[in-house]
């Protein structure tokens, strides 16, 4: 991967996980101390590095690690909106029902 490919890889992966997260560029921009989010945008298009400073605290601002933004992992489910639930509560059968369902998401993925 050549440096404008890395760029725009980091600017994809930035946009997905801010909007994941709920977060406008200008309120992304504001908590980086940027004064407006024309830097966040130019960033998300590959047409601006991240400054080297900026970058753990990029990452702390989504609740996310450095790596993430770098590689693209998705981004941590928020405490307040994840269902809880427990897998060992469902009868047998419904364990191998919802195991099977997840079984044919995964093919569906690969295929």
């Amino acid at each position: 991967m050549n440096k404008e490919e890395a760029k725009k890889k980091y600017g994809e992966n930035l946009r997905r996980i801010r909007q994941a997260k709920g977060m406008s560029q200008e309120e992304l921009a504001k908590a980086l101390g940027y004064t407006n989010r024309s830097s966040i945008n130019k960033i998300e298009i590959g047409r601006s590095n991240i400054p080297t400073d900026k970058i753990a605290k990029m990452a702390e601002v989504l609740g996310v690690s450095p790596l993430d933004l770098f590689e693209g992992g998705e981004p941590p489910i928020e405490e307040e909106t994840a269902i809880p639930f427990d897998f060992d509560r469902l009868s047998e059968d419904n364990q191998k029902r919802l195991l099977a369902y997840y079984q044919a998401l995964i093919d569906s993925q690969e295929g």
